[in-house]
């Protein structure tokens, strides 16, 4: 009787576990890393110009404003920058040092996952 393609996968998937162990250690050292020194991080200078240009951008898709049609930075874009605004709003988040603390978080997350990621693709 031929396996379940699922446990193929799911073998397949404990075999590269196993032989890359060494990358999956240092991806959660570097997590680790970034998260201890999380509070020594500093606002970074165009940090407030993204998190506006995302809020008119989500603004405008939602229909609550028209801003976006006069506004300066309009072309960039927020495919990174509204999940980001989303996650604040989700959490409920008003102060900006936890506002910016969440962004230098989850940026430093997506960091890691596409570490890994290109690790990955390249064994």
């Amino acid at each position: 009787m031929p396996a379940n393609p699922l446990s193929r996968g799911i073998a397949r998937y404990r075999v590269w576990m196993t032989r890359h162990r060494a990358a999956w250690l240092a991806c959660l050292l570097c997590g680790a890393v970034g998260a201890a020194v999380l509070d020594d991080y500093d606002v970074f200078v165009d940090a407030a110009m993204q998190r506006a240009t995302a809020e008119i951008t989500l603004d405008y898709a939602w229909g609550r404003s028209d801003a976006l049609l006069r506004y300066e930075d309009r072309t960039y874009g927020v495919v990174f920058e509204a999940p980001l605004l989303w996650a604040e709003r989700l959490l409920g988040l008003r102060d900006s040092r936890s506002v910016y603390l969440l962004r230098h978080g989850l940026t430093h997350l997506l960091f890691l996952a596409g570490g890994l990621g290109g690790y990955a693709l390249a064994f």
